[in-house]
């Protein structure tokens, strides 16, 4: 391993805290699932560490911004909003869609997996130390991950839309002091709308970009 300035030492802390952080998150899951049984639901132990873990990555914003990384803050944003809108604008203000649906393995497993392999390569870039095994699952285990992570959101998303329709909430109706009126559900509805021109294009991206880097490396 060469020598490192502050800035990557920071970063190897960062990508070694979320490796771990991510790995006991699948690990607390995969445990205590097997351990009841219920896979289709998960406990607050898992829920709590998702919501830190999850969270924590908003600091690859500022990473971005700050120029400790290469890639675009702007980028960077777009690409946390979805998890962190699921985690806290759907499984955190309502709660009831979270039990007993497939959505609960499909972004615990998916996420976790393409966490762990993320953080795993970071760390090791840093240190240059990649094998080539790391290389090729980062640039190719998301073609799995992707579209069951994405599907999973998707889920609960349409589950949050039903309940909030049943329920009337979240809303907020004229006549009021602000003189606005805001439904919830619309603007989860139009987050969902949303996946329509973005999710392909950026599996597109991101299989363009498993093309040239395996073939760089190939060379």
């Amino acid at each position: 391993m060469s020598s490192i300035n502050a800035g990557q030492s920071y970063l190897l802390g960062y990508n070694s805290l979320q490796l771990l952080g991510w790995s006991f998150l699948l690990y607390t899951y995969v445990s205590e699932s097997y351990q009841s049984g219920q896979w289709l639901i998960y406990s607050s132990h898992a829920e709590f560490l998702l919501r830190v873990f999850q969270t924590l990555g908003l600091l690859e914003i500022l990473h971005a911004s700050m120029r400790l990384v290469k890639s675009s803050p702007v980028t960077t944003a777009l690409q946390l909003f979805s998890r962190v809108f699921v985690v806290w604008g759907i499984l955190f203000l309502i709660p009831a869609v979270k039990y007993s649906t497939i959505a609960v393995p499909l972004i615990l497993v998916s996420w976790c997996c393409a966490e762990i392999l993320r953080y795993v390569f970071y760390a090791l870039h840093i240190c240059n130390s990649l094998p080539q095994t790391i290389i090729w699952l980062r640039y190719s285990a998301f073609m799995l991950l992707y579209p069951t992570g994405i599907t999973g959101e998707l889920i609960f998303m349409y589950r949050a839309v039903q309940h909030l329709h049943q329920r009337s909430l979240y809303k907020l109706a004229m006549p009021n002091v602000w003189n606005i009126s805001f439904d919830y559900k619309w603007f989860i509805i139009a987050v969902l709308l949303s996946y329509i021109p973005f999710a392909p294009k950026l599996y597109l991206y991101m299989l363009s970009q498993r093309r040239k880097t395996l073939k760089q490396k190939a060379q």
